[in-house]
């Protein structure tokens, strides 16, 4: 019986060791920022920039700001690097409604969306609009 308590207490100790180990101090479980780049446009005299910032966990998300109130138009997911000129693979997956609401981006709309996007020069077309890397 002895022998069993001491085996048990060993792997106890042994147990306790690797959850201490696996304790991460990270208390930031958001992504990061990798890359943002802005274009800014003039609809009916109202001046709007938008946003399209690209996080490390592969996400991206595009805002929309005018006359001090910011929107959420779309998000989505990337492959490449936003970083630097290349190609950039996007899939949309949300889209703000007409009440501003996002919600599963439709069929029609990732046609027309998704696909590869070039990066040259840090400046990136998306749906006839430049955005520039900041």
């Amino acid at each position: 019986m002895k022998k069993l308590a001491k085996i048990m207490a060993v792997f106890a100790a042994i147990m306790m060791a690797l959850a201490f180990a696996g304790c991460n101090n990270d208390d930031d479980d958001d992504p990061s920022t990798v890359a943002v780049f802005e274009a800014t446009e003039e609809y009916d005299g109202v001046t709007v920039t938008e946003l399209v910032t690209c996080y490390d966990d592969n996400t991206f998300v595009i805002t929309a700001e005018a006359n001090g109130e910011k929107v959420t138009l779309m998000t989505g997911t990337y492959t490449g690097d936003p970083t630097k000129d290349g190609a950039l693979t996007i899939s949309l997956t949300k889209m703000a409604d007409d009440d501003g609401k996002l919600v599963d981006a439709d069929a029609d709309t990732k046609k027309y969306a998704d696909g590869e996007y070039v990066i040259k020069d840090g400046k990136v077309e998306v749906i006839g609009t430049i955005y520039t890397r900041q």
